[in-house]
């Protein structure tokens, strides 16, 4: 029976498990804290230290999903059950690729037991960052350029063509309409606004109209443009969005296809959507044809 030195063991699932948690983090794009991420590896690790005295329950089917469940619900702390469906698919499936080059690695007979771990560790990284890439491209890939023209009020003949992409993951809609809405650049739109509402939003930001909406009402017809649109993101379930109710919009794509929209909600979002302003708009699948 080969000698099992505790503190080797400690050291190899310590780093392995942190590892395999830490990509699981990135492919999933959710974040969590390093001490999440410290105590899921821990109990991984204390599952390895206690499964060499109580190895018949532990090593069975049962005992493995138990533990990669709590593991997964300490360390992303997933408060959906869809959620935490898809974090241990991903878990999971990340511990098969590290566990598949862990025994390719051993099976060359030429590395010891610390060195076949920095070798995996160096092999898993660099497979993730390959299989990222690739979902980055198909993401973008699913993102269809375009361009959408922005009027709040007709009779003021001031709209402003803005780039924008077609967002598959864009499903906000207007909870009074059930209409998809637009999400834009504050920025983009500060011609389009009036001074009064603009300046308001310059000194205190979009999230105090939430709470004090007077400043909407003091401007003559916009109080029947304001929306407030909710949303749910990483960190922040319950959010709202500001809006306005444009007169016009339309969406014209690459390929020469322009198509107007009616009922549509532009949301203020006051940071950039993009880099080098390539896009500053994000538009809802079904806006286009």
């Amino acid at each position: 029976m080969k000698d099992v030195y505790l503190d080797v063991l400690i050291f190899e699932n310590m780093v392995m498990n942190y590892v395999i948690l830490h990509i699981t983090s990135l492919v999933a794009s959710r974040k969590s804290k390093w001490y999440r991420i410290v105590a899921g590896s821990a109990i991984g690790t204390l599952y390895a230290i206690v499964s060499l005295w109580l190895s018949a329950f532990l090593h069975a089917l049962i005992g493995k999903i138990l533990l990669s469940a709590l593991i997964v619900l300490v360390t992303y702390f997933p408060r959906k059950m869809k959620d935490f469906l898809r974090l241990s698919a991903i878990f999971y499936g990340v511990t098969f690729l590290f566990a598949g080059i862990s025994f390719a690695i051993l099976l060359t007979g030429k590395v010891k037991s610390a060195s076949n771990i920095l070798a995996t560790v160096c092999v898993g990284y660099l497979l993730v960052l390959v299989i990222a890439r690739c979902m980055q491209k198909r993401k973008q890939a699913d993102q269809s350029a375009a361009k959408v023209f922005i009027q709040f009020e007709k009779a003021a003949d001031n709209g402003v063509w803005l780039p924008a992409i077609i967002d598959t993951g864009n499903f906000l809609r207007d909870p009074f309409t059930g209409t998809s809405v637009i999400v834009a650049e504050l920025g983009a739109l500060e011609d389009l606004l009036p001074k009064e509402i603009l300046a308001f939003i310059r000194e205190n930001g979009t999230s105090d109209i939430l709470n004090d909406a007077s400043i909407i009402c003091a401007v003559e017809g916009w109080e029947r443009r304001f929306r407030l649109i909710p949303y749910n993101s990483v960190g922040n379930e319950n959010g709202i969005l500001p809006g306005f109710k444009a007169d016009v919009v339309r969406v014209s794509e690459k390929n020469g296809e322009d198509a107007e929209l009616n009922d549509i909600v532009v949301c203020l979002y006051e940071k950039a959507l993009s880099e080098d302003e390539k896009y500053r708009a994000l538009l809802a699948p079904d806006m286009i044809a």
